[in-house]
């Protein structure tokens, strides 16, 4: 047992930790960074990573003092990914030209002139891009001046190996130069340990930790394996490497490298491809021989995977707007982190399966017409079952009670948008014992303020210490809810008693919220009944949206999301400073989502415009977005729980559901609206509706409608239209219509129907 103090004791209790596994995190991390704040004041001219010398420069914007030791990213978390359609790991590729395949796997590309040695840590201005939205192609381009490196990177799969293909090219003066790729014991992220590093002559791989990690079409000219004592980078500048194949390193800095004789003729070009697997694969001469066969074939067949997801899934576009290819994108992400049924919020730090974003993202690929892979995320949900009827939040110990509500959630929601009972009924008997849990788990003793509520847990990570969370109790109304909307519909004979139960628990937090109100004198919510208003806020808007917990014309809804905005609200975007200390991404996402659902279009412009900006070169967000460079600056990227939030807010946009009748344009910002907006394969609770076209012109709004809305009687359907407008007149063919109240239209079709709304 380690000599300690109180105050480290009581720290590990706060945060809910083992006190053994919180002091050996706390050393481990701290001898890292002492490590590496050692070589780096050591050995300047090694190549470091970008993110890591702008962090260190005083003239960066992401600059940190040392002594806070940002010896990982956190100002810089741009990456994007790609990945196969069926694959479990992805690889990540930095702006900057640094390629990971796994979390200890990386390589660059450097450039001899033949007098000056430049590496993307240090030399040059990067451009990176998707080639095609929707498609795991990325394009990075590394501008030196008279020299440019272009690297077009896709996947390709190989009996069921995937690996990444990206295609090199030097662009500029005719000339000889050798190209270096070069393993790195770093990634996008953060610095990591290789043991061992080499070259294997059969084919021309480097291995890294007894694994393939790449080989070219090309054979090198120069090749060397290097340890913490000297970088390639100190051979490199002269022009040539050491010449050894192998390199063992018990400080984890084992790397190697290949150099290439690179002329360019008068074409101005020079082109090489690598492939990297990105799945583990031993060195053996049958997985070398593989790797060397995949071709352009396997590419092809991928791809065309990527068209038939294209195809069926929901998509948008928004005139000149970039929201259709974020969209496309976004959706691509979620497939790409779909796992078969396991599904991980990230690639990198984030590649382990969690409950909650697990449930949110198996929702989102269900609304994005994806059914088969949002149930496979769902069934997955289901197999997480304990004992004692708890949802294991995540692989290791940790108490998250918000996750038996967000499952039950998933699951119905679901069951709601594939019409599939016959999958409800043979998992019941499983839901059944999380509901049991969710009763049997409430705190029937202590203080009026946390009776009936589910006890402390780590709730979501960002809500700060252990305490009643409402985030966990408003999941479990809104999973008890959307339970029993769907067994009402077979007659179920629980249903009873799961409303019952959703109406104590409603009961208990509305009970909770008033006496906590009347002991701090406010009209909002705070995040739990320990706490005053604080950053987790940013979590207690979930009241509105996804949860839907308490009715939205209850005027402390209002009042609590205007004092999160009021709060925390910077320049556009949601700031949580518990744990991470940046704008949320899909927290703005959440507050302009519920700010949908309110109708408040103003709002939800300002928060998109916010969320479009803050997007990646590659269309995707990190869970959080640094205040300092607005770039990523939490957590993994691109953050599968902000695709899923940005694709449900803006199928929301169009047609939204969550109501008793579905409704059209519902928070629509106008701006969109004048830019005209097409949208197809919605699937809602009551069926796909095949397309919605919507555009504005002056005092006029146009609406082209293809698709079911609620029965009413045979063939007849109903649907809401929210109006940006205020209706003078209305014109409609294949429908008939009623304005219910200033700017809400009525409308009663049989499937199609084409409409006019014109103002004063």
């Amino acid at each position: 047992m380690y000599r300690i103090s109180k105050r480290f004791e009581y720290a590990a209790k706060i945060w809910g930790r083992e006190i053994d596994k919180f002091i050996e995190s706390a050393i481990n991390s701290f001898g890292s960074s002492m490590f590496i704040m050692g070589l780096y004041y050591k050995r300047p001219n090694w190549a470091w990573p970008r993110w890591l010398r702008s962090q260190l420069e005083p003239g960066s914007r992401g600059f940190e003092p040392a002594q806070l030791m940002p010896f990982r990213n956190v100002h810089f978390k741009d990456w994007g990914m790609v990945g196969t359609v069926q694959g479990t790991n992805e690889a990540m590729i930095d702006p900057t030209m640094l390629f990971v395949t796994r979390k200890n796997v990386a390589f660059e590309v450097w450039v001899y002139d033949g007098s000056r040695l430049y590496m993307p840590g240090l030399h040059g201005s990067f451009k990176q891009y998707l080639e095609r939205p929707g498609y795991p192609v990325i394009i990075n381009e590394w501008d030196l001046g008279a020299l440019r490196v272009i690297a077009r990177s896709t996947v390709a799969n190989r009996s069921g190996i995937d690996v990444l293909i990206t295609d090199v090219r030097l662009i500029g003066l005719p000339g000889n130069y050798v190209i270096y790729l070069v393993t790195r014991p770093y990634n996008v992220d953060h610095i990591v340990e290789v043991k061992s590093a080499g070259v294997e002559g059969d084919g021309w791989f480097i291995t890294i930790d007894g694994e393939l990690v790449l080989t070219t079409d090309q054979e090198p000219a120069q090749f060397g394996s290097y340890n913490v004592n000297k970088d390639a980078s100190e051979d490199a500048v002269l022009g040539r490497l050491n010449s050894e194949l192998y390199v063992n390193d018990d400080l984890g800095w084992a790397h190697a490298a290949l150099g290439f004789n690179a002329v360019i003729n008068t074409y101005g070009e020079w082109k090489m491809r690598v492939k990297a697997p990105i799945d583990s694969l031993r060195n053996t001469p049958h997985n070398r021989a593989l790797i060397k066969a995949v071709d352009d074939s396997d590419v092809k067949a991928e791809l065309h995977n990527w068209d038939t997801i294209n195809e069926r899934a929901f998509s948008i576009s928004v005139g000149d707007s970039i929201i259709g290819d974020v969209t496309r994108q976004s959706i691509a992400n979620l497939v790409m982190l779909w796992d078969g049924g396991r599904i991980t919020p990230g690639p990198l730090i984030y590649h382990i399966f969690w409950v909650r974003d697990g449930s949110y993202m198996a929702t989102a690929l269900t609304k994005s017409n994806l059914i088969d892979m949002g149930k496979a995320v769902v069934e997955e949900l289901l197999r997480r079952i304990d004992p004692s009827g708890y949802f294991k939040a995540v692989d290791f110990e940790l108490r998250e009670y918000d996750a038996n509500g967000q499952v039950l959630w998933a699951v119905s929601k679901y069951v709601q948008l594939a019409g599939d009972y016959e999958s409800l009924k043979r998992w019941y008997p499983i839901i059944r014992r999380g509901i049991e849990w969710l009763e049997a788990n409430r705190e029937l003793t202590g203080d009026e303020s946390i009776r009936g509520l589910l006890p402390p847990s780590w709730s979501a990570e960002d809500t700060g210490p252990m305490d009643h969370h409402y985030w966990d109790d408003m999941w479990a109304i809104a999973g008890l809810r959307e339970l029993g909307r769907v067994i009402r519909g077979i007659s179920h004979e629980d249903y009873d008693w799961i409303e019952r139960l959703r109406r104590e628990f409603t009961d208990a937090l509305i009970n909770s919220i008033n006496v906590v109100r009347s002991r701090l004198g406010i009209d909002y919510m705070v995040p739990a009944p320990e706490r005053v208003a604080d950053s987790a806020m940013t979590r207690v808007i979930a009241v509105v949206w996804p949860t839907m917990a308490l009715p939205l014309d209850n005027p402390l809804i209002r009042r609590t999301l205007e004092m999160t905005e009021e709060l925390y609200g910077i320049n556009g975007g949601i700031v949580n400073t518990h744990q991470w200390g940046t704008y949320g991404s899909y927290l703005t996402m959440n507050l302009a989502h519920s700010w949908a659902i309110l109708g408040d279009r103003d709002r939800v412009s300002r928060y998109l415009t916010w969320i479009i900006n803050h997007v990646s070169p590659t269309y995707g967000w990190a869970e959080g977005i640094s205040i300092i460079t607005e770039r990523g600056g939490q957590g993994d990227a691109p953050h599968g729980w902000a695709a899923a939030d940005f694709i449900m807010l803006i199928r929301d946009l169009v047609i939204n559901d969550e109501f008793e009748t579905p409704i059209l344009l519902r928070g629509m910002p106008i701006e969109l609206l004048r830019r005209g907006i097409t949208a197809s394969n919605i699937l809602t609770i009551y069926g796909l509706v095949k397309g919605v076209n919507a555009s504005m012109k002056g005092k006029e709004v146009a609406i082209n409608y293809y698709g079911p809305g609620k029965p009413i009687t045979d063939g007849q359907y109903e649907l809401l239209i929210d109006s940006p407008i205020i209706p003078k007149e209305v014109y409609c063919d294949g429908c008939k219509y009623e304005v219910v109240s200033s700017n809400i239209i009525r409308v009663i079709h049989s499937g199609k129907f084409n409409a006019r709304i014109l103002s004063p």
